[in-house]
């Protein structure tokens, strides 16, 4: 695939918008509950986010690698030794990249609020400030040899660049000496894009970027950081792309590289929807407070006072209840389905397999059960449950000549009340023999958490068809992995 000059933002049918919507109805419950907080805790808020993403967007890169538990620790307390010593550490050097990153992303933000344009010169700048403790980076010579050559900060790249894609083929990116010019004119077709929704031009300029691929190294982190600029200066939260992500976000950018922007579009949306659910949760408040029981104490009547105040002046509680309940119903039938098929398909081997599905939804007394387990898979995939009130949970129970299958979905809450979010997930464990409890709610040794990659968020705005096959697609790969983990448990 030949290297091209940077083109106009495209016209698309995708099917986008309903997704576009979610993120803006979610940002409007954000916006809402920032009239609630004071600018110190924004501003707290705001550096957990940039944390997240300087520590992630070396790791995408392979970079470095850094612990989930470390990762955590670094988010929430800062970006210290002490902080990653309490869950394992970090080398000296891998914590000096993560806080230029950091440093770059804090001088970017003030940018976004400063109202500066987008320029060359900034684009170079931003370079400098991302690899400034970088000194080096992995090359490769004319005779394939690797070896580390040394870093040029914020200078264009000297030398012809390409990338081998999925398929084979060979993916060129500008040419050196083309590069100054493709960089004006990227700047100058942005410049024309305000019209369209900042997450979709965030996308195309990001996707451009990466085409150009100005810089011998660090380009992947300056177009992240240049969406970031894009979302802050329209007052979104700041995306991050995960390392849970890293394949769907290489595989949209390739379906974008082939001509079809709407998938990276669609993913930026998801991950805006996401870093939006980061910002309304309230973090640790022991990891936030190092001052004893009475400081922490004060911190929780803080929360709980803000949760009282947040009344729901938009309306949103109610539409979030009837999202869930539509979903639930539809969950609990594909649920059905899909437990007679694996009935049907195992009845040739054991014909004395066992199916039951269960659910529950709020106001329902059995909603408010097993809130430790619905507590540790929201854990499991990244976000603060809001458990007051019940979740809308459904089980398929499989057991097979003394084996079962556990499979749970749950609709929670996410974030303060009356935010409208909602986050659907999924867990799933085999029981070997001897750990089978038959009553309604099995309670199994787990063996397969859910990840971020498991969960769709949702809002009290979205569609349940709109949604229903991210749903489906989160169900079906789970369900085929616990299935597939228990025919190789049966031998």
């Amino acid at each position: 695939m030949r290297w091209q000059d940077v083109e106009p933002l495209p016209d698309l049918n995708g099917g986008i918008s309903a997704i576009l919507a979610s993120a803006d109805a979610l940002k409007g419950a954000w916006e809402d509950w920032l009239e609630h907080i004071d600018e110190q805790e924004f501003r707290r808020t705001r550096r957990r986010s940039l944390r997240r993403h300087a520590i992630e967007t070396g790791i995408i890169e392979r970079l470095y690698d850094v612990d989930w538990g470390v990762t955590l620790a670094l988010v929430a307390e800062g970006l210290t030794q002490e902080a990653a010593a309490r869950e394992g550490g970090i080398s000296d050097d891998t914590l000096a990249v993560i806080r230029s990153q950091y440093d770059a992303l804090e001088f970017l933000a003030d940018a976004a609020r400063g109202g500066r344009d987008l320029s060359v010169h900034f684009v170079r700048e931003l370079h400098q400030a991302i690899t400034r403790r970088q000194l080096t980076y992995g090359a490769t010579d004319t005779l394939g040899r690797v070896f580390e050559a040394p870093m040029r900060h914020g200078e264009w790249n000297r030398h012809p660049n390409h990338v081998v894609r999925p398929d084979g083929t060979l993916l060129e990116y500008t040419p050196p000496e083309h590069v100054q010019a493709q960089m004006d004119q990227l700047i100058a077709i942005y410049q024309k894009t305000e019209a369209a929704h900042p997450i979709t031009r965030a996308a195309w300029l990001h996707h451009r970027f990466i085409r150009i691929h100005p810089f011998e190294d660090g380009n992947g982190r300056v177009a992240r950081a240049l969406t970031l600029l894009v979302l802050l200066r329209d007052n979104y939260a700041p995306l991050v792309v995960d390392r849970s992500q890293r394949a769907r976000y290489i595989d949209a950018l390739d379906q974008a590289n082939a001509g079809d922007l709407a998938p990276l579009i669609r993913l930026f949306a998801r991950l805006e929807i996401s870093a939006l659910r980061f910002e309304l949760e309230a973090p640790s408040v022991l990891r936030e407070t190092a001052g004893g029981a009475a400081e922490v104490a004060r911190a929780h009547a803080d929360r709980l006072r803000l949760n009282l105040v947040a009344k729901d002046s938009a309306g949103r509680s109610g539409p979030a209840v009837r999202l869930a309940g539509s979903l639930q119903t539809k969950v609990a039938h594909y649920l059905r389905k899909q437990g007679d098929a694996l009935r049907d398909a195992f009845a040739t081997i054991a014909p004395e397999t066992v199916v039951h599905v269960h659910h529950a939804e709020p106001p329902s007394q059995r909603s408010l059960l097993h809130r430790d387990r619905f507590r540790a898979m929201a854990n499991s995939a990244g976000f603060r449950p809001n458990l007051n009130e019940g979740v809308w949970w459904a089980t398929l129970y499989m057991e097979i000549v003394g084996y079962a299958l556990h499979f749970h979905t749950a609709i929670i809450k996410a974030g303060p009340p009356n935010t409208g979010a909602l986050v659907f997930t999924v867990s799933a464990a085999v029981s070997p023999p001897g750990e089978i409890e038959s009553n309604d709610l099995p309670v199994p040794v787990w063996a397969c958490d859910p990840t971020p990659d498991d969960s769709v968020t949702l809002v009290f705005s979205d569609a349940p068809d709109a949604r229903w096959p991210e749903i489906t697609e989160v169900i079906d790969q789970v369900l085929t992995a616990a299935v597939d983990q228990l025919g190789q448990q049966l031998g």
